[in-house]
């Protein structure tokens, strides 16, 4: 019976780990490069989803242009966000800054339901890999492909940060940008492109959550709240504590779901998200590092 709760929680705790993770890496990258928590993130994640989901009624979507469809418009969206947000008040102090991601994700759920209403939208899974069974573990096809585009994002997110001159110069600007403008580094392009790369990771994170849970005008403020949680338990120092932080809070979560009623999951999910902001170090009195 143990085994069973266990394989159980890992299947779907990896699931949601796994959006989670990519929603944390996107705070993580906003916030070492322009000090700022994003938390309209949760929205680049609604609409990127949202637009995927027009584009396939509209279209047939194979593997390969659904990717570049999600990269694209993640891409475009997360710029749209820099523009109306930190681009517009680069100098003004970090409450009005923070106050405009709010209000941007407030006004981006209402152009939401105005264009796509209120009702669940099914997204299809545009990539689709086979179940997986390791001893008591049984990984379903939803988990593995959310894992599988997870990792590859990741690794992908690292290999540009450390091996492009572009990447080089968003980290220059993450440890310090002052020296990093003396260099010739222009930190205002690199927070943009930080952006921008946070809306290519919330939209592969729709592609992840759209054939689980459906589309839902209202899911963007819960999962972006995650997202920072678990960028927050992953320190925003590294790309992989940071993704591990996902993928630990989504373990939590299902367990807590299979523990006790579903009723009441929310409410211990929300009580426990809480708790880890309190006691968790805050990204201040860390070493800034993407």
């Amino acid at each position: 019976m143990l085994a069973l709760y266990l394989a159980q929680a890992v299947n779907s705790g990896l699931a949601l780990g796994a959006v989670y993770g990519l929603m944390a890496l996107g705070f993580s990258l906003v916030y070492n490069s322009s000090q700022l928590i994003n938390f309209a993130q949760g929205e680049l994640l609604l609409l990127g989803g949202l637009v995927l989901y027009s584009l396939s009624q509209a279209a047939a979507l194979g593997p390969v242009g659904a990717l570049l469809a999600t990269g694209a418009f993640g891409f475009a969206l997360g710029h749209m966000l820099y523009a109306t947000t930190l681009g517009l008040t680069l100098r003004a102090s970090p409450l009005r800054q923070l106050m405009l991601t709010v209000a941007a994700s407030l006004i981006w759920q209402g152009a939401a339901i105005l264009l796509w209403g209120k009702n669940p939208l099914k997204l299809e899974q545009f990539l689709s890999f086979g179940a997986l069974r390791m001893g008591p573990v049984y990984l379903g096809q939803n988990t593995v492909t959310a894992l599988l585009l997870a990792v590859v994002s990741v690794l992908g997110l690292s290999f540009f940060l450390g091996f492009t001159r572009i990447g080089r110069a968003i980290r220059a600007v993450s440890m310090n940008p002052l020296a990093a403008s003396l260099q010739g580094v222009n930190p205002v392009r690199s927070q943009a492109l930080s952006f921008a790369l946070s809306g290519i990771l919330a939209a592969l994170a729709a592609m992840c959550i759209g054939p689980q849970t459906m589309l839902r005008y209202d899911m963007g403020f819960g999962l972006g709240l995650k997202g920072f949680v678990a960028a927050t338990i992953g320190g925003y120092s590294s790309l992989g504590k940071v993704f591990a932080g996902g993928l630990a809070l989504g373990i939590l979560e299902a367990c807590l779901t299979l523990t006790f009623s579903a009723d009441l999951k929310e409410t211990l999910t929300y009580s426990l998200l809480i708790a880890l902001l309190v006691l968790a170090p805050t990204p201040a009195s860390r070493q800034q590092k993407v």
